[in-house]
């Protein structure tokens, strides 16, 4: 265990207390905001990205911190036309760039079905390059949305005062709200985690934050296995 399972663990216990002080009514309330937030945030995604991509300057940006081409470590297949490696090759190639999640995953399939023909582009570092910054901005996005839309229900939900509305929910609703406070940590740590990759990919230069990620106990459920994660896509 390192710091970062001990931030995670301080979030995940704010989340039980939470639930434990404002009660059942409000943590159910709660978890369902967060699954709207997702909906939300997966249905505007990719308008939003789009809205990105087509900003030169910020899209330009985007690019630069991504780097993508610099995890292919031999200059010259960087260089290569994907059409003319074997699918040995870029499998090996990809597994040896050391990727975040779900960057290699992306990289992969966008090199199978060559997503990014129309546009002219064919060389490995090519579809490095695009993929990850793709992956990059939909990460980004779509917190974006989410925490948009979380904000404007939270002010919602905060606004009802539910003693009032179901006074019966008095009697053992702060054990209730505790039981959601801990479904509410657990969603609330797969969109914090959901950071990760962007951190990684702009970061990836420093040993020490790989490492972090590596030696942490949560990583491997929050971050490796993060369903959200595995909804970004590659283009």
């Amino acid at each position: 265990m390192n710091i970062l399972d001990v931030a995670a663990l301080l979030v995940f216990a704010l989340f039980v207390l939470g639930g434990l002080y404002r009660g059942f009514l409000y943590s159910a309330l709660s978890v369902g905001a967060y699954m709207l937030s997702w909906l939300l945030g997966l249905a505007f995604m990719p308008l939003a990205s789009s809205a990105v991509k087509g900003s030169e300057n910020l899209y330009g940006m985007m690019l630069y911190y991504a780097e993508g081409s610099e995890y292919v470590k031999d200059a010259e297949l960087a260089r290569k036309a994907i059409s003319s490696l074997s699918a040995d090759q870029l499998k090996s190639i990809i597994d040896d760039a050391g990727l975040p999640y779900p960057m290699g995953k992306a990289i992969t399939h966008n090199i199978a079905v060559e997503a990014f023909s129309r546009q002219n582009i064919s060389t490995l570092g090519d579809y490095f390059n695009q993929t990850i910054v793709s992956v990059f901005i939909n990460i980004l996005v779509f917190l974006l949305i989410f925490l948009i839309v979380r904000g404007i229900l939270a002010f919602i939900i905060n606004g009802v005062d539910y003693a009032r509305v179901l006074p019966q929910l008095r009697s053992g609703d702060a054990l209730l709200g505790a039981g959601l406070g801990v479904v509410r940590g657990i969603l609330a740590l797969f969109v914090v985690f959901m950071l990760l990759p962007v951190a990684l990919t702009v970061l990836g230069g420093f040993d020490a934050v790989t490492e972090l990620v590596k030696g942490s106990l949560l990583s491997s459920f929050f971050y490796r296995s993060n369903f959200l994660l595995s909804m970004m896509p590659g283009v």
